[in-house]
């Protein structure tokens, strides 16, 4: 470790061990305090005022490297989930969870994905993924506990709200100001961008298009400006992914239950749509039809190939996070590529590094292998039946019309995942967890909702369980 890595080493110590538990045992018992610092973390997601940061410090930096994780990287929002586990934890240790509904299989995916390491031409490589992976958790849990009423879930929304108020203006900037033909806001590439705002707008649209309550103007409004963003960002996968997961989050709203004003909701997004299409469509079709989209899509496929030739001769992965060195010399992996740009007359070099598979499945199947495919297969599926299961129990409530909105967002996001490994980045990761966090929180509400149910069905002198009156608030 040499002595800068050494300096940040001590200065992310004092962060997590004395800063952040000393900011939690202030804000404990203090709930606008921890809400106050639940905002932060949320907003800090973003990494970035006007154009891209890393709010964190790197141990071992290897900024050279093509891998999807390139050190140790720390960022500073999980020195404020320290803070808010501590004060949870401080505040009743009984009713804290370590391990929320849900973490086991995403620790399961870990620990299948780690397997890949008896392969792995750097081990190193493999536990820079690992600690990327394992960190977030922070996050998670932080999220878990502190979300303990339904209105500290709507803080959570609000929060991103006004989060992605502020992306809109960086991106305006970029756009209008400084002229960029596709913006990436405070993101590294304009597709992370693009999805890290479906995501969130779909939660948006469907708590906007939920239950009138106070704050439902605010999410519709949220979902209008990722809408735009988007847009702005001229993303093809984004574009397609945000309008057929509006069109899906609208349906199953409708079919929750049929109402004048989600009639009119529906009816004027989708007219204000239209309008947005008309003005937009020429910059939209020249985008689809971009010279380099097919340089772009061969690419991807020899990629593909690469990904599942490694795959087949390491059935447990080639490493977590070594994709990026088995693509290259002196493995064979590369050779579709170079000898593509040899029957083109480019020149190519031994040396010369490689992009990484973009699917973010094929780059699973082939680093982690078929266990640890299955394991994220099997960790994504349980959170979209805890979605599926919120919607349906709390139907014409808040809370499960968000969760209408996180299930269709997270599937879009998986489904785009074939194209694009945005939830390898930690921004989009660290977004991803939260919406995890707080399905999780609403599944833990089901199960005790359930519970009071049946006991008011077993005791005629409950009328109606104490925790579905306290959900309804």
């Amino acid at each position: 470790m040499d002595s800068k890595d050494l300096l940040k080493a001590v200065v992310l110590l004092g962060l997590f061990l004395v800063a952040g538990p000393a900011l939690g045992a202030v804000i404990r018992g203090r709930r606008k305090w921890q809400g106050m610092v639940f905002f932060l973390m949320c907003f800090m997601t973003i990494s970035g005022f006007f154009h891209a940061a890393e709010w964190g410090l790197t141990l071992h930096d290897l900024p050279d490297y093509r891998g999807h994780a390139r050190g140790f990287h720390v960022y500073f929002n999980e020195v404020l989930a320290v803070a808010l586990i501590v004060a949870s934890y401080l505040e009743s240790p009984r009713r804290f969870r370590w391990v929320p509904p849900g973490l086991v299989f995403y620790l399961a995916y870990i620990a299948m994905s780690l397997v890949s390491i008896v392969n792995a031409p750097s081990a190193l490589y493999v536990s820079m993924a690992a600690f990327k992976a394992v960190e977030v958790i922070l996050i998670f849990v932080a999220a878990y506990n502190y979300l303990q009423t339904v209105e500290e879930a709507r803080l959570m929304l609000t929060a991103f709200a006004l989060t992605m108020i502020w992306q809109l203006i960086v991106v305006l900037k970029m756009k209008y100001v400084d002229h960029l033909y596709q913006v990436m806001g405070t993101f590294e590439h304009q597709n992370a961008l693009a999805m890290y705002a479906n995501l969130i707008g779909l939660v948006f649209l469907g708590a906007g298009v939920g239950p009138k309550q106070p704050r439902s103007t605010l999410y519709l409004i949220g979902f209008l400006v990722c809408l735009w963003i988007v847009e702005c960002t001229l993303s093809r996968g984004g574009l397609v992914a945000l309008a057929a997961g509006a069109v899906a989050v609208m349906f199953l709203s409708l079919a929750d239950k049929i109402t004048v004003r989600r009639l009119v909701i529906v009816g004027g997004l989708a007219a204000l749509g239209m309008v947005g299409v008309v003005i937009a469509l020429n910059t939209i079709l020249a985008r689809f039809h971009d010279s380099y989209n097919a340089d772009s899509a061969l690419t991807r496929l020899m990629l593909n190939t690469a990904s599942r030739e490694m795959v087949r001769d390491y059935p447990l992965g080639v490493g977590w996070n070594n994709f990026g060195v088995m693509i290259d010399p002196p493995y064979h992996y590369g050779d579709i590529i170079d000898n593509y740009f040899k029957r083109t007359g480019d020149e190519t070099t031994a040396d010369r590094n490689k992009g990484i598979v973009e699917s973010h499945y094929f780059l699973l199947l082939s680093e982690t292998g078929y266990e640890g495919l299955a394991a994220y297969f099997v960790f994504i599926g349980y959170f979209l039946w805890c979605n599926a299961r919120a919607a349906w129990c709390f139907r014409n409530h808040f809370l499960g019309a968000a969760s209408i909105g996180i299930g269709i967002g997270c599937l879009s996001n998986y489904l785009q995942s074939t194209l694009e490994r945005v939830l390898t980045q930690p921004r989009n990761m660290m977004e991803w967890l939260l919406l995890l966090a707080l399905t999780s929180r609403i599944e833990t509400w089901r199960r005790q909702a359930k519970k009071e149910r049946a006991l008011a069905r077993n005791d005629p002198n409950l009328s109606e369980p104490m925790g579905h009156r306290e959900l309804i608030r």
